[in-house]
């Protein structure tokens, strides 16, 4: 894998919503599990539109909080702002107490997905949570509270 390309694999899980993410970069892991969440919060996930810019900054001692806080973050913008992040750009650091994320998001508003609203997503959970490297590339593996 190169670039920001990645995949996803859902999970099998008897009462919430898991998938893992691989990708060539660890940034990309980060995108991957965005378009993830919005797989399980919209039937057909989110289209490919133009909409309003926004950027967010995020901090956590260690890449699995960095990872749940990105996901709670997404879940609170699309169910209480009503913003659906539709595109996301990542950019990952070290940062003074642990890892830093700043994200570029082009949101549109909820209204123009709501058709395809699928459920409530109530948070992203530390059960069976993992960021690891392997062979060269990244893989999350996240288990949803619905």
């Amino acid at each position: 894998m190169t670039g920001r390309r990645f995949e996803i694999q859902h999970l099998e899980h008897t009462a919430d919503v898991g998938f893992e993410v691989t990708a060539a970069s660890l940034a990309g892991v980060f995108e991957g599990a965005a378009r993830a969440l919005l797989g399980v919060i919209f039937e057909g996930g989110s289209p490919a539109a133009k909409g309003e810019r926004k950027e967010i900054e995020l901090e956590a001692p260690e890449l699995e909080t960095l990872l749940v806080r990105w996901l709670d973050e997404l879940i609170y913008r699309v169910q209480t702002l009503g913003e659906v992040p539709v595109q996301t750009r990542v950019r990952l650091e070290p940062g003074e107490a642990g890892w830093r994320l700043s994200a570029e998001l082009e949101v549109v508003p909820f209204a123009r997905l709501a058709n395809r609203f699928a459920g409530e997503v109530k948070a992203a959970t530390y059960h069976g949570l993992r960021i690891e490297q392997e062979d060269g590339h990244w893989r999350a593996r996240v288990i949803l509270d619905v």
